[in-house]
């Protein structure tokens, strides 16, 4: 018997199949011919769905695959526009923007199949990225015990990837191939899994707004920072490329970008709120301060919307309450330590940028605890930032931060910018369940350092929007640092409640 050799050509590859009889080859030919019509028929990435937001007031990208040279139409509310599929089978779309609608809206795409997406309505669109401190779910904070006439709110919707929204399926292997995903209208049945800051972010600009509120998850356990750069991003200074013993599968660079940051491009977005570190700290914290600025800026690029707001959070105190009043780069046997005020040093980097801001985590650490529970008061920081530099509130977004020092004579007087109404003492809301300044008796956090550069803690008091600092062991203070340790505990805020950034004034590197 002859054999005969079938070529079908799929998706640019050439499938040959040997029939060695004729009722064989008839049914190849139709499953092959069934599994090309699939393919051919138009499709969307997961991100366009029921019950999705809309970036409301700019113009929409909407985008797909489809048969090569397919005619594809998209409809929502009163716009419609068509386009054709290029050779590669690709097709995209830029609607105009929708005019408000208080109903839901469909959007229909049609080719040689038709898709349609119901409840489909327009609002504000954040994507909230990072490791554990943001996947952390709300059933896990320490405020998530919320009734569910507060937690129910149809017009707060999440969009999650598959297995990064049940917290006990994380596998490594699911997070390495997983792309698939949804949108969630929050409920009392669906929040327990949704991101706690960017929940606790979204429905403080849903109060203060009354606006719906779209939020796209992107999070990963385990995943440094160099895993959610682009390969371009990475390519633009070799000298930020991993070290040879970096770690593969999931941490390896790129990796979080091509799984779930790219497949969004180009969704219209409102901003990003960021809050990753915890896999940098140690030897990556320096390299961090290049890393992060570079990381933004790529993404915007990648957008092509311009400088969006990208606002990151400075990481929660962990460590030691006690100990030193600084603490160094590398630990008494020369090991590099975990460094985390240098990390919060390099995630204040990215204010070098236009568009963004940082919001203060230092004083809502637990001392033995990575992913600390309280993520009301780090989701609302974060709100804060947008409720001013977004929607235009007149309001304090940050806690005082350092102006500059004058010496005089054995004291050192440290000037601050935003101080609100004024400079307090102040606790953290995480052990007292609100800001209570009058809990605090004295002002903590200090040090002082002479020319020999040996810290030693400073006492001070609070004059106007300034700190007058001395210390008898510094008889001549030429630097002075605030909050340099893994877990500070610094007692300096605004009467907004908003606590002061960690700083140094000295620039000393580590070697």
């Amino acid at each position: 018997m002859q054999a005969q050799e079938i070529g079908i050509k799929r998706s640019g590859i050439i499938y040959k199949l040997l029939c060695v009889s004729a009722p064989l080859r008839e049914f190849f030919v139709f499953f092959f011919l069934i599994g090309t019509g699939l393919q051919a028929d138009v499709s969307m990435p997961p991100i366009f769905g029921d019950h999705m937001v809309l970036q409301q007031g700019v113009t929409l990208p909407v985008w797909g695959t489809a048969s090569p040279g397919e005619r594809v139409t998209v409809l929502v509310g009163n716009l419609s526009k068509e386009t054709v599929a290029d050779s590669s089978g690709k097709w995209r779309i830029t609607l105009r923007p929708l005019p408000s609608s208080p109903e839901p809206l469909v959007m229909v795409i049609n080719g040689k199949n038709r898709i349609e997406l119901h409840d489909v309505i327009l609002g504000d669109v954040w994507i909230c990225a990072g490791e554990a401190n943001m996947a952390c779910p709300l059933s896990e904070a320490s405020q998530g015990k919320e009734s569910d006439e507060k937690i129910a709110d149809e017009k707060l919707r999440f969009f999650q990837y598959d297995n990064d929204c049940d917290p006990n399926k994380r596998t490594t292997e699911a997070k390495a191939t997983q792309k698939q995903g949804h949108w969630v209208v929050c409920s009392s049945a669906t929040a327990s899994s949704f991101s706690a800051v960017g929940y606790y972010f979204a429905r403080d600009l849903r109060s203060s707004h009354h606006l719906p509120i779209g939020m796209i998850q992107c999070t990963r356990d385990d995943s440094p920072i160099v895993s959610w750069m682009s390969q371009r991003g990475l390519a633009m200074k070799p000298s930020i490329f991993p070290s040879p013993d970096q770690k593969e599968g999931i941490a390896a660079p790129s990796s979080c970008f091509e799984s779930l940051v790219h497949p969004l491009i180009p969704y219209a977005i409102t901003g990003v709120i960021w809050h990753q570190g915890e896999s940098d700290e140690g030897v990556n914290s320096l390299k961090y301060r290049r890393m992060l600025p570079r990381m933004i800026c790529d993404w915007r690029a990648r957008w092509g919307e311009g400088p969006f707001p990208f606002y990151v959070v400075s990481q929660a105190g962990f460590g030691d309450e006690e100990g030193a009043a600084v603490e160094g780069y590398h630990t008494q046997d020369g090991s590099i330590a975990r460094a985390l005020p240098w990390l919060r040093e390099a995630n204040a980097s990215a204010l070098t940028l236009p568009f963004t801001g940082m919001a203060q985590a230092s004083d809502l650490g637990v001392s033995d605890e990575r992913i600390p529970p309280d993520k009301l008061d780090v989701g609302r920081r974060l709100a804060i930032l947008a409720r001013h530099r977004v929607y235009g509130e007149e309001i304090i977004d940050s806690g005082p931060s350092y102006r500059g020092m004058k010496i005089d004579s054995n004291k050192v007087r440290v000037e601050f910018d935003s101080a609100g109404g004024g400079l307090v003492l102040g606790g953290s809301p995480s052990k007292t369940g609100e800001f209570s300044p009058s809990l605090i008796t004295s002002l903590k956090g200090f040090a002082l350092a002479g020319n020999d550069h040996k810290w030693f803690p400073a006492q001070g008091r609070i004059e106007g929007n300034s700190v007058m600092l001395w210390s008898d062991a510094v008889p001549h203070p030429v630097a002075v640092r605030y909050g340099w340790k893994g877990f500070p505990n610094g007692s300096l805020y605004n009467k907004e409640g908003l606590p002061a950034a960690p700083f140094r004034s000295d620039s000393d590197q580590p070697e």
